[in-house]
């Protein structure tokens, strides 16, 4: 027996020591490339992160933080990070000195659609900003669409429609009305006569409740992306559901508008002439629409300022 454990000696040091020399190079391999330490923050809990921490108030809670923390905080929302700049130095020096590194943008699990359509229809949400429709789509939008000169012509629409909005407020005198869905209807509204010369969906279109509720509420596909593809809120189902109704609104009109531009020669009046000038297809008048209706990161690190 002795003899068997004399043979088998040499044999048990030479793993040992190739177990050794393995683990050393694999830590040694492992801090070299180590990423940078994150900002501070609040402890995570295990899997939720900080969701808890941020509460039903998160602008309060970031407030808080930002004074506990500094002015960037790291967050983890599910399997997800957070990085908050919370005074506006920190935000230059991200939206400025280092913007090109950071300007990814992060595509919402709640789309409905896929990279390759986003690709070819949308300006916001396409992972390619260096091909040549992306860069064609900025320098309409840059140049005709949120010129200073198209912006400043614009006041009147959007004077307009704020009268609208309190008149119809002076006549719900004694009654409860949701302002959040008034003023969101006004908005969406001023920007569908910008769009196409006319209103969309008013202040007491069913729908707006809707698209509020979609647009703000928590979706946990977005925490945990494991989730997308069961849809476990059905959010984006709904969403979905709620572009092609607004779709359907709006494609009478885009295909009313074609047809008149073919019999008539005119100036541009509204985006939907600036977009049928420059040769858009329904399918992308229909995602930039969308996109100017809503207002003016496909990387793990999100970054938003929180002033």
């Amino acid at each position: 027996m002795a003899l068997i454990y004399l043979l088998l000696l040499p044999i048990s040091i030479t793993i040992l020591v190739a177990i050794t020399v393995s683990r050393f190079l694999t830590t040694s391999a492992a801090s070299k490339h180590r990423s940078p330490p994150l900002p501070p923050g609040p402890k995570p809990w295990p899997i939720i992160g900080n969701l808890p921490h941020l509460g039903k108030q998160a602008h309060i809670s970031l407030q808080h933080f930002s004074q506990l923390y500094g002015p960037l905080i790291s967050l983890r929302l599910g399997s997800q990070l957070l990085v908050v700049a919370s005074s506006p130095a920190a935000a230059a020096e991200i939206l400025r000195t280092h913007d090109r590194l950071l300007s990814s943008r992060y595509v919402s699990t709640g789309l409905p659609y896929d990279m390759m359509e986003l690709d070819r229809k949308a300006i916001v949400w396409a992972s390619n900003c260096s091909n040549d429709q992306w860069k064609a789509f900025r320098a309409m939008f840059r140049n005709q669409i949120f010129s200073t000169k198209a912006i400043e012509s614009q006041a009147a629409a959007r004077e307009r429609k704020a009268a609208e909005m309190v008149r119809f407020l002076e006549g719900k005198l004694g009654e409860s009305v949701s302002i959040g869905q008034v003023v969101f209807a006004a908005i969406f509204d001023s920007l569908s006569n910008l769009m196409l010369s006319r209103d969309c969906i008013g202040f007491e279109s069913s729908e707006t409740a809707k698209m509020m509720e979609l647009g703000t509420s928590p979706n946990l596909a977005e925490f945990f992306p494991i989730l997308k593809k069961w849809d476990p809120q059905g959010l984006r189902r709904e969403t979905f559901r709620c572009c092609n109704e607004l779709y359907s609104v709006w494609q009478p009109y885009v295909k009313e508008r074609r047809e008149r531009r073919q019999r008539e020669r005119y100036g541009a009046q509204d985006f939907l002439d600036i977009f049928l000038e420059n040769g858009l297809d329904d399918d992308q008048i229909d995602w930039l629409s969308l996109v100017s209706s809503q207002g003016k990161r496909k990387k793990k690190i999100s970054i938003q300022f929180c002033a």
